[in-house]
């Protein structure tokens, strides 16, 4: 079932009003986003049927094109808006004690971990939106996630269907509608009392929050997806303010980052779906230190791919692929500090995810980074970024299925572990930061009890 393009309404100004509610308040540590049950309220369809596993973050085809479509595709019955609230209490233990965060202990944490304010769906003239704030109940800290807004068409351009729009968003990736990019691929970054490698390329990680972007987009006959954006860096007193912090001394980015994005899609004979495609981004950087040393530039360049089967009534089964190349021109920090006038990094992960009749649903990943040697720009023990290690998870979400007691609220308890065979360089000790953790997550649209159907 394909998603068709919404029609635009009226009455949207509740939305709107909530939206700029949830921009203008702002948690630093941004746990995956879960299924939103305020996505059910809007279009009637349980959580199952966007997420792999009832809960999310990863996509089936109904989610993808939902989000494509704006997030403005609904059935009408219920005008509110569709705002979800979520939270996550959490217990972490590392094999090995680490440095402490103020109130808690070395170890052996059990913490309220973060809370959630979202808004996820239509706004005004067909527009639609995806925004978060977080709550780090950790750090006691708020700030805001990720944003998304689009507004997409639909028409024929030489004879082809095309899928069109454009976006404002504030972070690459978190537009996309795979899951491979960082934002939401399937990470070890799951604690805030969990150490995890410190190296990551500018397209992964670095740009979170700090950015705001502005993205065109096409699908040409359900197969070729293309987009093109441009990024520039958000003021530092504006990310105060919002409640992403800016240390005085941290590196500053520069100029317009241009992103480029594409894939292909294709369904096999009405049971398997596969995409393959590609990704990139250009940074320019004024790393800590005086602007007149100059900037580094990097290059980023990644190949990902996406599996699903979905011919079985109880059974999908989902993986996903991704190697990141970084290339790094360090111009200001071979001044400033000594580096290289050239670095390198490699990151490949990659995980398989099976969910059973949505309720249950294990999953196993696999990570890896390697770079050059240059002790004065990775800044780990013995000059290298290396990190290798495995994730292997067991979830349990009973609701969000059409047998569920409501579709306005859902659960997931989720199990995982965390192993390390490198890290930051080592592979002794490197087992010291493998980590346990256990989550409880809740997800609850206020407004969709007053669903009418």
């Amino acid at each position: 079932m394909r998603i068709r393009a919404p029609k635009s309404g009226a009455r949207r100004l509740a939305r709107a009003g909530a939206i700029l509610l949830a921009l203008a308040a702002g948690a630093l540590w941004a746990a995956p986003t879960a299924a939103l049950p305020s996505f059910s309220q809007q279009t009637g369809e349980p959580c199952a049927r966007c997420h792999v596993g009832a809960f999310g973050p990863q996509l089936k085809q109904y989610g993808r094109d939902f989000k494509l479509f704006g997030y403005a595709a609904g059935d009408g019955k219920n005008t509110l808006p569709p705002i979800a609230l979520t939270a996550i209490a959490s217990y972490t233990q590392t094999r090995a004690d680490r440095p402490p965060i103020s109130g808690y202990e070395a170890n052996g944490n059990s913490a309220f971990q973060n809370a959630m304010i979202a808004y996820a769906g239509r706004l005004v003239g067909g527009a639609g939106a995806f925004a978060e704030v977080f709550y780090d109940g950790v750090r006691r800290h708020f700030s805001l996630a990720k944003v998304d807004v689009r507004r997409t068409f639909t028409g024929t351009l030489a004879g082809h269907d095309v899928v069109y729009g454009a976006g404002l968003n504030n972070r690459p990736g978190v537009e996309d509608i795979w899951n491979t990019p960082a934002a939401f691929a399937f990470s070890p970054a799951t604690s805030p009392f969990a150490a995890t490698p410190a190296a990551a390329a500018v397209v992964d990680s670095k740009l979170a929050s700090r950015v705001a972007g502005v993205s065109a987009y096409a699908l040409w006959d359900d197969t070729l997806y293309t987009e093109f954006a441009g990024y520039r860096p958000l003021d530092s007193g504006f990310l105060n303010r919002v409640g992403v912090t800016t240390p005085a001394n941290a590196d500053r980015y520069t100029g317009v980052l241009p992103y480029g994005r594409v894939a292909v899609q294709h369904e096999f004979a009405d049971a398997h779906y596969l995409e393959v495609g590609a990704y990139g981004l250009e940074a320019r950087r004024f790393p800590a230190g005086p602007p007149t040393a100059g900037e580094d530039r990097f290059d980023d360049m990644a190949l990902d791919a996406t599996y699903q089967y979905f011919g079985s009534k109880r059974w999908f089964l989902a993986g996903h692929a991704a190697w990141v190349h970084e290339d790094a021109r360090l111009g200001a920090s071979r001044v400033l500090s000594g580096a290289q006038p050239k670095d390198h990094l490699d990151t490949y992960r990659a995980d398989a995810i099976a969910t059973f009749d949505d309720t249950w649903t294990p999953a196993v990943g696999a990570f890896r980074t390697t770079g050059s040697s240059d002790p004065r720009f990775f800044r780990t023990p013995g000059g290298k970024p290396n990190a290798t290690g495995y994730i292997v998870e067991l979830g349990y979400a009973p609701w969000g299925k059409k047998r569920s007691p409501v579709n306005w609220a859902n659960v997931k308890l989720t199990a995982r572990w965390v192993g390390y065979t490198r890290f930051n360089g080592r592979a002794a000790g490197a087992s010291a930061n493998d980590t346990v953790f256990v989550g409880a997550s809740a997800a609850v649209a206020p407004f969709g009890a007053w669903v009418r159907r």
